[in-house]
């Protein structure tokens, strides 16, 4: 039998005041329980025989007049307000700093002339609930005796009320647990609107709808609604602003309160931004009002991710490995061997991925994972004053990232077609993880990232992001390893054909010359990389238009790659289809369309009909056939390699307009000859 609480009543007869569910102070803690309260008959009215004073209300702050957009929401939550009889209330929830409080205060507002009394109850704690729930009794029944009740005996007098009465708004803000709010939510005679960082838990006690950050133009607005450009270039500094806050209104309103009370130009704040984002983020909003350390995003969030890794440190693990990567969904799959490399089993894994979530620190699907850009860069800034972002923490996790795209990453980008979906996938990750990496941080595992990226980016058309990474890895594995180290001549190869992509040969015949050079002089005249080395230069000599020189080099490479490999490696291959295009290029078209022939026949055995390289081998023969003359049979393989393309690539790729150019034309040589 649950302990009762009394007031001595001096003799007095004592009544029941209550429901099924009430609220009792334990220690220094109070709960909702179910108990039964008694005061004396002279000490409180029954909450049936008191009515609401008029206007009877305790909003937080005025209406917001720089409130933009949230149409829909602000209609879903006017129909739950208005349907008839018993309603399922709304939990608004998502991300701390997304504006929750903020539309459930301008949704208030708008009803304070329909409902009364509009309670503001904060709900981060049956604690607060219950001080919230006594201050709406002393409000309601100001008499001496209850007032001196203890908090848990006026919540409960408070809950009384609410259920004798209707036509009563409750918005119960910053909900911590779904299990605190079912008794409050119990009485249903009047109408609850609900805040929370939590995403689960909400079935059967309310109706779940999520807020996410503003739309990019409704960002812009509520900028300048505080802050009043100067001209184009403050908007276009304002928009540029709004995208580096990630489009979150607490950070933009943080960001316009800062611009207004110091007077700086916008374009100053960005500057500050992006040169000191730890400070930035952590800086006191205050315009024409005292500023409130508590609603900053480095605040909010910390206190998220005390409450979260309260319950699952490995949570905070995750959280900041995250923040390394891009602000885009992550394919799950990825992490299904980061649990390894954190000494966690998958479940806790799985486990600590649905808390994040829970506390919408984290976006997740059955597919992807994804964290607001804004949350990735608090994450990521070390703090001495936050325990969760230390920079032995911070910096463990950016080693963590890189090894994981790293394990993650489809090997051959060039060459393996299949692993191409995965690549478009990571690449944002990885440029976000290196271009977030400075000089002092890099290590191998970083350049080849770098090295690897070089290598699809190339084949992919980015020829100058290809460039940037292939550089950069060559002066990683340089400062590291010397210049005459072989991950350094690997890295120099990849940047020498960047150059040769992007059609700057100028730049690009120097660096594969003396690449060569320090290969011979490095590994020998036969070794494998030796021979990458010189099919990479002879291809460059008939792009220059010397394809004597070319065959010479491919020739001898072919010899070489047949007794270090066989007739069918994959590199054999290669060597004998760059030697039939030297054939080509010198105008003996016989010989070239029998090695075109048989390059187009040996990589659909090894590589599949369906390859990249086989299409580019079947691209070859076309066009020597059309050198040849034969248009009808260059015609039916262009045809074949446009529709390859548009599939392998997509119908923008250059490689698809190379394709398309090639067929227009033989289809116009072929129109000529006929009569």
């Amino acid at each position: 039998m649950s302990e009762r609480h009394h007031i001595e009543a001096s003799g007095e007869q004592a009544v029941a005041v209550g429901t099924n569910s009430g609220i009792v102070s334990t220690g220094d803690h109070a709960t909702i329980d179910a108990r039964t309260v008694h005061l004396s008959t002279n000490a409180v009215r029954h909450p049936a025989e008191v009515a609401a004073p008029p206007g009877t209300t305790n909003l937080p702050a005025p209406a917001n007049p720089d409130f933009v957009d949230r149409v829909e929401l602000l209609a879903r939550l006017e129909a739950a307000l208005g349907e008839a009889g018993p309603a399922v209330p709304p939990v608004v929830h998502g991300l701390g700093g997304t504006g929750k409080s903020a539309l459930a205060l301008q949704v208030a507002h708008r009803h304070r002339h329909r409902f009364n009394p509009v309670w503001w109850l904060s709900a981060d704690s049956a604690s607060s609930l219950t001080h919230g729930l006594a201050d709406l009794a002393t409000r309601l029944d100001p008499r001496q005796h209850l007032a001196a009740a203890t908090s848990a005996e006026r919540a409960e007098w408070a809950l009384s009320w609410l259920q004798a009465h209707q036509d009563w708004l409750l918005v119960l803000d910053d909900a911590a647990s779904p299990r605190d709010l079912a008794p409050v939510l119990g009485m249903t005679t009047g109408r609850h609107i609900i805040t929370s960082r939590r995403t689960t838990g909400w079935r059967r006690l309310a109706q779940p709808l999520p807020l996410d950050a503003l739309p990019s133009d409704a960002a812009v607005e509520l900028l300048m609604r505080i802050i009043e450009p100067d001209g184009p270039d403050d908007e276009r500094v304002l928009a540029c602003l709004a995208e580096e806050l990630g489009h979150l209104p607490l950070a933009l309103e943080q960001a316009a309160a800062y611009i207004e009370s110091t007077a700086i130009s916008p374009a100053a704040y960005l500057d500050r931004l992006r040169r000191y984002p730890g400070r930035m983020f952590a800086a006191s909003a205050a315009s024409g009002r005292e500023a409130d350390d508590q609603r900053t995003v480095a605040r909010v969030w910390q206190l998220s991710l005390q409450a979260i890794t309260a319950q699952q440190p490995l949570a905070g693990d995750l959280l900041r490995l995250l923040a390394w990567l891009a602000p885009v969904p992550l394919p799950r799959g990825i992490l299904e061997g980061v649990h390894e490399d954190l000494g966690e089993d998958p479940f806790a894994v799985d486990e600590a991925l649905a808390l994040l979530h829970d506390y919408s620190m984290i976006t997740l699907t059955r597919q992807t994972v994804a964290v607001h850009r804004l949350v990735q860069a608090v994450a990521r800034l070390p703090d001495p004053a936050d325990p969760h972002r230390t920079v032995e923490a911070i910096t463990t996790a950016r080693e963590r990232a890189t090894l994981l795209l790293e394990q993650v990453l489809p090997e051959t980008p060039l060459f393996n077609v299949l692993g191409w979906p995965r690549w478009r996938e990571l690449m944002p990750h990885l440029m976000a993880l290196t271009d977030r990496t400075t000089a002092e941080e890099e290590n191998l595992h970083t350049a080849g990232l770098l090295v690897a990226a070089s290598g699809y980016l190339q084949g992919d058309g980015h020829t100058s992001t290809a460039i940037a990474c292939a550089q950069r890895a060559v002066d990683i594995h340089t400062r590291l390893q010397g210049p005459d180290h072989p991950a350094t001549l690997v890295a120099r190869s990849f940047l020498a054909s960047a150059h040769r992509a992007a059609g700057d040969l100028e730049t690009a015949t120097p660096l594969h010359q003396q690449n060569l050079a320090d290969h011979e002089r490095v590994h020998g005249s036969h070794h494998p990389d030796t021979l990458v080395a010189r099919a990479n230069l002879a291809y460059l000599y008939a792009l220059q238009g010397e394809p004597a020189r070319a065959r010479d080099l491919h020739q001898q490479n072919l010899t070489d790659m047949q007794r270090l490999h066989g007739p069918d490696h994959p590199h054999t291959i290669n060597a004998r289809a760059n030697l039939a295009s030297s054939y080509r290029d010198m105008g003996d078209l016989e010989t070239a369309i029998d090695l075109h022939h048989q390059a187009v026949t040996d990589y659909e055995r090894v590589y599949g009909p369906d390859h990249s390289e086989t299409v580019t081998a079947r691209s070859n023969l076309a066009y020597a056939y059309k050198l040849a003359g034969d248009v009808d049979a260059a015609t039916a393989l262009f045809e074949r390699v446009l529709a390859d393309r548009k599939r392998l690539y997509g119908p923008d790729h250059p490689l698809t307009e190379l394709a398309h150019q090639f067929l227009e034309g033989t289809r116009t040589a072929r129109d000529h000859e006929q009569p």
